[in-house]
């Protein structure tokens, strides 16, 4: 059985690695607002066009006139037309997180949370929440800007660990890579223990299973019975897999986690809207 286990965390490791006046079809007219004042330092106010169209994942596909997953000035130019080039550029001020010219679909979210929720710490309430009782501090990277889109961010640092993104980056790939060991783990042991008699016989392999139906491990005991040379061959093997994955570029827009690990092309390809 820890054979099972210790080869899955092996696997778990290798793996973490138009003009204004005439809006297009469907982009309706969003529902006045208040305008929050506890907006972040230096952010521009809402633009026309957010004041005019209610932003929605339907509107990003819309706007999204190529598909490629995010949103440019020239697509932008293209539906509103080029009179509408001082509210493109203020809308770019407040949603272009990263400065790279074009709006992805987690900022594009943000800015449907601001339209809905007010302007404070992205329109996430989450971390609007957390700072109110305590649990982030309210200049914290996770309050608002580039790092507070990462998927999963709700605001939690009481300690402040993320105190840049590089930082914040490293710990969300860490936390993958324990989970998705995890995981694998969880269900490797039950798995191994319900496999091994079959598998042993099948092979003409001793049954290494503890009292007939417990996996080998500190508690069980048993583990005396496998050979050292397997935990072997599986330290080398998992620190070969983590070296390999340290070297890779992880600059510009590497998601934490993202290995290009996608056999069954469950995600790639796939619009995140």
């Amino acid at each position: 059985m820890l054979r099972t286990v210790v080869a899955l965390g092996a696997v778990a490791s290798a793996a973490a690695f138009a003009p204004m006046g005439a809006r297009p079809m469907g982009l309706a007219r969003s529902a006045p607002r208040a305008v929050t004042t506890r907006s972040i330092k230096m952010q521009a106010g809402p633009s026309s066009i957010e004041k005019d169209v209610k932003l929605t994942a339907d509107v990003f596909k819309q706007l999204d006139v190529d598909g490629g997953g995010s949103i440019s000035v020239a697509e932008l130019k293209a539906i509103f037309g080029n009179n509408a080039a001082a509210d493109i550029s203020t809308l770019m001020k407040r949603a272009d997180l990263d400065g790279n010219g074009e709006l992805d679909y987690a900022e594009y979210e943000r800015l449907m949370s601001m339209q809905k929720f007010g302007d404070a710490q992205g329109g996430n309430l989450y971390v609007r929440n957390a700072i109110n009782f305590g649990l982030l501090r309210s200049e914290s990277i996770l309050a608002d800007g580039e790092a507070s889109i990462l998927v999963g961010n709700k605001g939690f640092d009481p300690f402040n660990c993320a105190t840049n993104l590089a930082t914040l980056k490293n710990y969300r790939e860490a936390e993958l890579k324990h989970g998705r060991l995890a995981m694998l783990a969880a269900a490797g042991w039950p798995v191994s223990e319900l496999a091994q008699p079959y598998l042993s016989k099948l092979l003409g392999a001793p049954d290494l299973l503890v009292n007939g139906d417990q996996a080998p491990s500190i508690l069980n005991g048993g583990l005396d019975r496998i050979n050292p040379l397997f935990f072997m061959a599986v330290i080398v093997f998992s620190a070969t897999v983590e070296a390999t994955a340290l070297k890779m570029d992880k600059t510009g827009d590497y998601t934490p986690g993202d290995l290009g690990f996608d056999p069954l092309s469950l995600y790639t390809g796939k619009p995140e809207a």
